[in-house]
């Protein structure tokens, strides 16, 4: 049976409330009038049209044909029951709008800002309804009557509480060191790379700089050689080093044509650019000795050596990394206006990858100073250039992306050299990005241990002939600028130097292994560490909406720091979801940037900002789209200050809404909390309300490290109230959402305001529920959700996410590990059922966990 009897009924009794709201609620009245904007209730069940026309400065209700003349801004198709629901405030509009009871048309996003405007107007409908004679459509709240017929567990449960004594372990007992992330501080970021500019920037003056970018070629032979030796001695403690012994020419050339204000980015095949551009050799060599004295302290190795004082940003050991993290690092040169640009190495195999494509092509829609170089070595590791590339000049690639393509022989060091530096000066001036293909060849194998036998020994022997350090030799003494005499010195002193930084490696001692954790994370500042407790004085808390507390934080960090910026696919409209609508008017195109549909280009790119002490906003449009876009995450954000030994802060936010609820099927529902919270260097936050979500996500833009934000599409729409004045929610620290006394639950996100309408359920069989919000997955507060634990002797978690492998087998396995003692029964898990989102809602709906699966699992807890 219907609520409303006809429409008359329905006009009568939201009419008034309605008009009543607006003259009795002032706040509520400006609120709509300022929005300027037409809202339209359609209803079904029974048929009728209310209008609320807030232009012209008023806000006026006009139900039925009053306001059927108007075009709605806004309109919301709805049955009579759902609406009285609503007002009657039992209603949870999220999971209304994802079930299709509730369908929105027009602005929604606006609209959504509007929505805590109409809730004094709930205060209002039951008096209404008792004004109008209508006291029997009063829904009682979870303190009415229901709750005080007591079920027949009642007093089974009071009987246990008082009966049972346990032997509780406390907190000190309890060693919870293997569960420890430790974040320092409080202290700043890491310096950007760049600054050293004596070693680093190559001489004017025409013959010193090309007898220096002989020494300097000489310098790389020698030391390669030199890791070859030692590697066939088994000295080098790795099965992997790649060396780029026969393309010295391209490295030198290259990085001598940079300037004190550029960067560069690099491969797993980096030693060259790194010796080129001024990286102390005793400290690489040390590196590849893993010693503690090393550039990255011993943590990178070969792969990853690195030096961020010469400007360079990683060495990396995943192919075409280096072409996002460069079109990152150009971003930030561009917004920052250095002056300068970023060279980006790469091997001919990277051209292949999806990162290569997505890099070059944001660089060139962004118009960014970056100049691509292309080392064809004609090998993919051990595949042919022909074979892995249909492309036959890989330069041709660069028209693809309107891109100006030059191709000059790798072996040139001059033509390299000049190649790079009219295009460096183009990128400086206009922004324009190049690609340069430098042809080359390596003379020994992918890695050292390679057979070779996918080429030639009469291939070989053809490009040795051609070897880049003599063929310069022998132009500067056919200029008569450089005798044999003098080009020995420049080969015993290179050599000698070798020598010198072997021995150096050798007499380093290795890193203490007691300090294997340190560099993981960069200090934060005490905000962070600490979080910002909201100030009464700062005013009474305001009611919002998640999204509209999610857009306020954003507002106020970008404010605050004009390295903040925001990117992802539409953010200036909105974004999917609507979170970000309007930002872009005060903030402007440079830091609301609409991208490509190009994952891997946002997250990439914002790691090579990061570096650069740029504070990027990535939002990455479904969470489920965080597989396209894993390696930025995994092996970059989460790693590379790691591996610097320390040289780079990455603070850098991912936000990602995630969830079920609005039948998007298996592709756009999933929860992915619990697949990254194990990856060592990542923060994972996930809020549950509008307060939360404010505050963490402040917290985690003045992080100085990378933070996945997850926030559930359901909980848009959902209104709380949230601090006025600066809130931060410091990480790791859990939050109570619900006292109790017999059981624990453990739940994450939406799942938390599921728990919270299972709890009053369950108060009226006695059971006392504590609801614990853990906001942040890692770190984990294992102490927070173990005292718990200890007060009430039983524990359940929930999630969306799947069973195996969640939050709750994580949660499970601490306390079980550490504090067994303290639990009076089994503990238990809730999670969706091991199958991906089907599309019918019902099948979703009967998949994913809810208020009746608690109930149910915490009753048996009790002896039901």
């Amino acid at each position: 049976m219907s609520y409303f009897k006809d429409a008359d009924h329905l006009y009568q009794v939201i009419g008034t409330t309605l008009t009543t709201a607006l003259e009795e609620e002032p706040a509520m009245k400006t609120k709509m009038a300022r929005s300027g904007m037409i809202f339209r209730f359609s209803y079904h069940e029974p048929e009728a049209v209310i209008t609320v026309d807030c232009t012209g400065g008023r806000a006026e209700v006009l139900p039925g044909e009053a306001g059927q003349a108007l075009k709605p801004d806004f309109e919301l198709f709805l049955s009579g029951d759902a609406a009285h629901l609503f007002w009657s405030g039992r209603l949870n509009l999220a999971a209304a709008i994802a079930r299709r009871e509730m369908v929105a048309r027009g602005s929604v996003a606006k609209a959504m800002k509007l929505l805590p405007a109409l809730r004094p107007a709930l205060r209002h409908y039951p008096e209404v309804l008792r004004r109008l004679g209508f006291e029997s459509m009063i829904v009682a709240g979870p303190s009415g009557a229901g709750r005080l017929a007591r079920s027949p567990l009642f007093d089974r449960v009071r009987r246990l509480r008082s009966r049972l004594v346990r032997d509780v372990p406390t907190l000190a007992e309890v060693d919870l060191s293997p569960y420890r992330m430790d974040i320092p501080g409080p202290g700043g970021p890491a310096a950007p790379p760049g600054g050293r500019s004596s070693e680093v920037v190559p001489p004017g003056e025409e013959l010193e700089l090309r007898l220096e970018m002989l020494r300097r070629m000489l310098l790389i032979r020698a030391f390669e050689e030199a890791v070859a030796r030692d590697f066939a001695d088994n000295r080098l403690p790795t099965m992997a080093v790649h060396l780029s012994t026969g393309q010295e020419a391209v490295a030198v050339g290259a990085c001598f044509a940079m300037g004190e204000a550029d960067l560069m980015t690099t491969t797993h095949r980096g030693h060259g650019h790194m010796i080129a551009r001024g990286a102390d050799v005793k400290a690489m060599m040390a590196e590849l000795y893993g010693r503690t004295t090393g550039l990255c302290r011993g943590r990178g190795g070969s792969l990853h050596v690195t030096e961020a004082a010469i400007g360079a940003v990683g060495a990396n050991g995943i192919v075409g990394a280096s072409t996002l993290l460069g079109a990152g690092t150009a971003l930030a040169q561009s917004f920052m206006k250095t002056g300068g640009a970023t060279v980006v190495f790469m091997g001919d195999g990277a051209t292949n990858q999806g990162m290569f494509h997505e890099g070059v092509n944001l660089a060139s829609v962004w118009d960014l100073p970056a100049v691509f170089v292309v080392e064809n070595n004609l090998y993919g590791e051990f595949t042919s250039v022909e074979q892995h590339c249909s492309a036959r000049r890989i330069v041709d690639r660069a028209a693809g992306y309107g891109l100006e393509g030059i191709r000059v022989d790798g072996n040139d060091v001059l033509a390299v050299h000049g190649a790079v530096a009219g295009a460096l000066a183009g990128a400086r001036t206009d922004g324009k990005p190049v690609l340069i293909e430098c042809l080359t060849y390596r003379w020994r194998g992918h890695m050292e241990g390679d057979a070779q036998t996918y080429r030639s020994r009469d291939e070989e022997a053809e490009w040795r002939a051609r070897c880049p350090v003599e063929s310069f030799r022998a132009v500067l003494a056919e200029e008569g600028t450089l005798d044999d005499e003098s080009f020995e010195t420049m080969r015993r002193e290179a050599e000698a130097a070798v020598d010198e930084a072997v021995e150096f490696a050798r007499s380093s001692p290795d890193p203490d292994v007691d300090a294997v954790g340190e560099s993981l994370f960069s200090p934060e500042p005490a905000e962070v560490l600490e979080g910002v407790a909201a100030v009464a004085a700062a005013g009474e808390p305001e009611e919002m909406t998640c999204s509209q507390a999610i857009n306020l934080a954003l507002a106020e960090e970008m404010r605050l720091d004009s390295g903040v910026y925001l990117l992802g696919e539409d953010v200036s409209l909105g974004g999917y979801m609507g979170v970000t609508v309007d930002l872009v008017d005060e903030f402007g195109p440079d830091r609301i940037r609409d991208t490509p549909i190009s994952e891997y280009a946002i997250v990439g790119s914002s790691v090579g900002a990061a570096m650069m002490g740029m504070r990027p906003v990535a939002e990455i449009l479904f969470s489920d789209f965080l597989t396209c876009c894993l390696d930025p995450i995994v092996n970059q954000a989460a790693k590379l200050r790691y591996m610097s030994g320390g040289q780079y802060s990455i603070p850098l936010v991912i936000r990602t809404p995630g969830g079920a609820g609005f039948g998007m099927a298996a592709q756009h529902s999933q929860s992915l909390e619990a697949m990254l919270m194990g990856v060592p260097g990542l923060i994972v936050a996930v809020p549950s309300c509008a307060a939360d979500a404010r505050g963490l996500l402040k917290t985690a833009i003045r992080s100085n490290n990378p933070v996945l934000f997850f926030e559930h599409k359901l909980l848009y729409t959902d209104i709380g109230p949230v601090p006025a004045g600066e809130h931060l929610v410091p990480f790791g620290q859990c939050d109570v959402k619900r006292p109790g006394r017999d059981v624990t639950v453990v739940a994450l996100g939406y799942m938390v305001n599921v728990a919270l309408d299972a709890a009053e359920e369950l108060s009226a069989d006695g059971i006392e529920v504590e609801v614990v919000d853990p906001r942040t997955l890692a770190p984990l507060d294992t102490e927070g959700i173990l005292r718990s634990v200890f007060r009430t002797g039983r524990l359940l978690t929930m999630e969306e996410g799947h069973l195996d492998g969640g939050m709750g087998a994580e949660v499970l396995a601490r306390v079980a590990e550490t504090a067994p003692r303290a639990l009076k029964s089994p503990p238990a898990r809730i999670a969706s059922m091991r199958t991906p989102h089907p599309y019918n809602m019902k099948l979703e709906y009967h998949m994913t966990p809810k208020k009746e699966w608690i109930v149910e699992k915490v009753r048996r807890m009790f002896g039901e």
